[in-house]
């Protein structure tokens, strides 16, 4: 939904809300100053005005909401409207009572205590079914969107070899946001159903409208290479590559050292979202340089 539609959106609910007011006001004038509507009969009228003035506010929210369908599938849209009804009638039969004068304290407290006991027996349901309203609302990633997604609670195990540190990251597609469920298709074709709940405490890094990235590439060399030349030559060979972008020109530096090799760090930017081509083609440059080197 855009700005222009949110705006229009709400000058309509204002508009029906001052119109309701307007409404309600001029007939308990016309019950007080003509006598021609019984006062008694005056809280039935202000609920038939409540109820007319909800129903089309109640109305404009569901298209609203419908908007959200770009966003999440059509049968999870349903779901969506469902809780969002079920919510607002609610509120809107709980203030019709009031004004005909039905005590709902009673009700409100029978509605607290069960809320409370389904509330404790449901909990990690309901954190789910929360946090996927706010990520609906959020929109921090929607379907078909490229996500990396880092959080503690999924652990994943470290690297033995000497390589820098790793974000435990997974990385997939979005496929479907219902209201539990995030389901993430992973690169290697798996699908994840991620809980709603951990999604809202975890890094998500989203790839959607990115550009170009930078990739940075550590890896170990003998002294034996020395270190000019093979910087020279990979410069060399990034500069004849297309995937690799020539602005910003490409970072190569040495980053440590133990007594038989250096490491070299590569960074390089590409239009590519997946680091794996373009750690291929650095990676596939050094072996090459290396098995020369040995020969000779």
């Amino acid at each position: 939904m855009t700005k222009r539609e949110i705006t229009n959106t709400i000058k309509l609910l204002v508009f029906f809300i001052i119109i309701g007011i307007i409404a309600g006001v001029s007939l308990h004038l016309i019950a007080i100053h003509t006598k021609m509507i019984p006062m008694g009969f005056s809280s039935i009228i202000d609920a038939a005005i409540i109820f007319i003035l909800g129903m089309i506010i109640i109305k404009v929210i569901q298209r609203f909401i419908a908007n959200t369908s770009m966003y999440i599938s059509e049968d999870n849209a349903g779901v969506l409207k469902l809780f969002i009804n079920l919510i607002v009638y609610s509120a809107l039969l709980i203030i019709i009572f009031s004004v005909l004068g039905i005590n709902v304290t009673n009700i409100l407290l029978g509605a607290t205590f069960l809320g409370i006991v389904l509330g404790l027996a449901a909990q990690t349901i309901l954190s789910n079914l929360f946090a996927g309203i706010i990520i609906l609302f959020a929109k921090p990633f929607k379907i078909g969107d490229r996500i990396t997604v880092v959080t503690w609670q999924w652990g994943v195990s470290p690297s033995t070899y000497q390589h820098e540190a790793l974000k435990p990251g997974y990385t997939g597609m979005v496929k479907d946001v219902n209201l539990l469920f995030t389901t993430i298709k992973e690169d290697n074709g798996m699908e994840l159903k991620a809980p709603n709940n951990v999604l809202m405490s975890a890094l998500i890094t989203n790839y959607s409208g990115v550009k170009k990235r930078i990739t940075r590439v550590r890896f170990e060399l003998d002294k034996k290479v020395e270190p000019g030349a093979f910087k020279k030559a990979l410069e060399s060979y990034l500069d004849q590559d297309e995937i690799i972008l020539k602005e910003p020109s490409p970072a190569i530096r040495t980053v440590d050292l133990t007594l038989n090799s250096y490491f070299i760090a590569v960074e390089v930017y590409s239009e590519e979202i997946n680091e794996d081509p373009v750690r291929d083609i650095i990676l596939n440059f050094c072996l090459n340089y290396t098995k020369g080197v040995k020969q000779n």
